[in-house]
């Protein structure tokens, strides 16, 4: 008669508990990888509205039909409403630069610092020119207060404060 030996049970349940162990660990990685998100491309605004609005732009951003036309126009042609990061990885930090242009000011050489496990993007530096349209000046006024980062290689929003209005500026790539 044969004798057929059984896997010794308690070594099962470690290796599916080894396994489990690791996919848990892995799955806890919530870090961006940063230079994937932000690097090697232009970012063009899509949309500028209130946390949580519906609408493309917030209520009350400009004070005729005409402006808000003038500035959808303007958004329409390449290179207004677009940024540009040039980051580095150094000592566990993201950080670098990035360029900004609305229609006719910018923010240039700004610096900038992004956390991939916190979610958070700090922006420093100053308009140069002087901005007339209402959304390039919300945008990049926005630009130098924004906190926080979503998204990926293709999509991406920043969170900004307007004194006590948390607004959002919604980007894809180009």
């Amino acid at each position: 008669m044969k004798t057929i030996h059984l896997p010794n049970l308690k070594s099962i349940a470690y290796c599916l508990l080894a396994v489990a162990l690791s996919a848990t660990l892995h799955a806890c990685d919530n870090e961006d990888d940063v230079t994937e998100i932000f690097a090697d491309k232009t970012w063009k605004l899509t949309r500028l509205t209130n946390e949580g609005g519906k609408g493309q732009f917030y209520s009350g951003l400009w004070s005729s039909e005409q402006e808000a036309e003038n500035s959808q126009e303007a958004l329409k042609q390449a290179g207004n409403f677009t940024l540009i990061f040039n980051l580095a990885e150094a000592n566990g930090e993201t950080i670098g630069t990035c360029e900004a242009r609305g229609i006719r000011a910018s923010i240039n050489d700004a610096s900038v610092s992004v956390d991939g496990k916190k979610h958070t993007l700090t922006i420093s530096g100053k308009v140069s020119g002087s901005e007339t349209d209402k959304l390039a000046r919300a945008f990049l006024n926005g630009l130098l207060n924004v906190y926080k980062y979503e998204g990926d290689s293709q999509s991406m929003t920043l969170y900004f404060k307007d004194g006590n209005i948390t607004r959002v500026m919604g980007f894809k790539a180009q």
